[in-house]
């Protein structure tokens, strides 16, 4: 596709939120979340230090959204240290999306998958992130049959993660031929290509 034909492509879904500082942003779950996702390698003495560093935070609603990308990143470091840091940020964004399927609402949310399909899943992805967050604008658009892209702006997590989110998340699907890439295109900002066979 050429940079004119990719500036006409008008996106499926949009939901669109004004730029705003790092510092401002927020992630409306609870820090201890990250925590139960990777619990079962978590350490006594690392749990001290996680108290020690990031107590005021635990046990709310929300926190701010730099706090989670310092603690994942604690957490890849001292975690998941078989796996180099990008790949480590992916594992998270997977295991995340398991965590959640074995919750009593992930059970019931994620159940059918299988039925709606991979279009229906990728629409969804605006609302179902701007839900958790109170940043970004997030797009979708259809490029081709099994040929999708999703845009992220103003973001904050790592592409990585979000990548392994997808793959996760598709993953409970089973579209033959999953390819997901994505690319940088300034900070904060990125364009992830999706790819199977419909």
């Amino acid at each position: 596709m050429t940079p004119a034909d990719d500036s006409d492509l008008i996106p499926l879904v949009r939901l669109e939120r004004p730029p705003m500082p790092d510092a401002d942003k927020l992630m409306l779950t609870p820090l201890d979340l990250l925590l139960e996702i990777l619990a079962d390698c978590i350490t006594p003495a690392m749990q001290a230090q996680i108290v020690e560093q990031f107590g005021v935070y635990l046990g709310k609603g929300q926190h701010p959204a730099l706090v989670n990308r310092r603690l994942l990143n604690f957490l890849c470091q001292t975690c998941l240290p078989q796996y180099s840091p990008t790949e480590a940020q992916r594992e998270f964004g997977r295991r995340s999306v398991l965590h959640y399927r074995k919750s009593i609402l992930g059970r019931v949310m994620l159940a059918a998958l299988p039925v709606m399909g991979m279009e229906r899943l990728l629409r969804q992805y605006p609302r179902q992130t701007a839900a958790v967050t109170n940043y970004g604008t997030r797009s979708v658009y259809a490029l081709a049959p099994g040929e999708w892209r999703l845009d992220a702006e103003d973001e904050t997590m790592s592409p990585d993660q979000i990548q392994g989110n997808f793959e996760a998340s598709c993953g409970l699907i089973h579209p033959q031929d999953l390819h997901i890439t994505f690319t940088v295109v300034g900070p904060g900002n990125y364009r992830f290509h999706i790819h199977w066979q419909p």
